[in-house]
C-alpha cells in the first residue's frame, strides 16, 4: 500500500511538471485576451454595505510582461443613514477602469502580476425612507469623477487559451456630494458633502486568449 501511494505520488509530480513545460501553459504571451469575473466589493466606508460585484473587459499585450486592460465594473451597495454622510438608500456604482498590468514570470503555469492605473467612475444614489413632513423632500446626487485603482493578481492557464485568475484590488475615490432639501415653503437648500467610494475588491474570473 505504501508503495502505491509512493508511485501515485510520483506520477502526480511527473503530471504537475509536464503541465508547466508544456506550450499550452505559456503560448498565452503577446495576445489579445478578453474576461469575465464576478466578485465582492469590501467599502471603506462603514455606512456602506459590501455587495457582489461583476464586469468584463479586455486587454491588449505591450511585449511579454507588459499589457494595457480596460474593464467595465458595476456593483450596489446599502448605506444606512449617518449625519453628513449617505442617508438610508441604495447606491449603485459602475467604473471604467484602465491599467497597466506588469507579469513576473515567464514560460510557467502559475502567472503572478501587479496592475495600476486610473478609473472614471459613476456612481447614483437612491434614497430611501426617511422622516419628513409632507411639504419636504430630500435627495442626494454624487458626482462621477476621476480615481485610482491597483492590485495584485494570479492566473492558472488551463489551456492554451483558457486561464483562471484572482485578483485583490483597490479602487480609491472620494467623490463631492450633494444633499438637496426642497421645502415647499421655505425653497431649495443644498449641503456639500463627500462619499467616500474608497473600496477593496476580491474577484474571480475567466480570461480567453485568441
Amino acid at each position: 500500500m505504501l508503495a502505491v501511494m509512493r508511485r501515485f505520488r510520483w506520477m502526480t509530480w511527473i503530471a504537475f511538471l509536464a503541465i508547466l513545460s508544456s506550450p499550452a501553459a505559456f503560448a498565452q504571451f503577446g495576445r489579445r485576451a478578453i474576461q469575465a469575473h464576478g466578485g465582492y466589493a469590501f467599502h471603506e466606508e462603514n455606512n456602506l454595505s459590501g455587495g457582489f460585484e461583476s464586469g468584463f473587459g479586455f486587454s491588449y499585450p505591450l511585449g511579454k510582461r507588459f499589457s494595457l486592460s480596460f474593464e467595465f465594473s458595476h456593483w450596489q451597495a446599502t448605506s444606512k443613514g449617518s449625519f453628513g454622510k449617505l442617508h438610508n438608500g441604495t447606491i449603485t456604482v459602475s467604473p471604467i477602469l484602465i491599467c497597466l498590468q506588469y507579469e513576473f514570470l515567464l514560460n510557467k503555469f502559475f502567472f503572478p502580476y501587479a496592475f495600476g492605473g486610473g478609473a472614471f467612475v459613476f456612481a447614483r444614489f437612491k434614497i430611501g425612507s426617511y422622516a419628513s413632513i409632507p411639504e419636504v423632500k430630500i435627495e442626494q446626487k454624487i458626482e462621477d469623477g476621476p480615481g485610482l485603482y491597483f492590485g495584485l493578481g494570479g492566473r492558472i492557464a488551463f489551456s492554451h487559451a483558457l486561464s483562471f485568475f484572482c485578483e485583490v484590488s483597490y479602487l480609491r475615490r472620494m467623490a463631492p456630494a450633494k444633499t438637496i432639501i426642497r421645502d415647499m415653503n421655505l425653497g431649495t437648500s443644498t449641503e456639500e458633502i463627500v462619499a467616500n467610494l474608497r473600496t477593496v475588491f476580491l474577484k474571480f474570473g475567466l480570461k480567453l486568449f485568441f
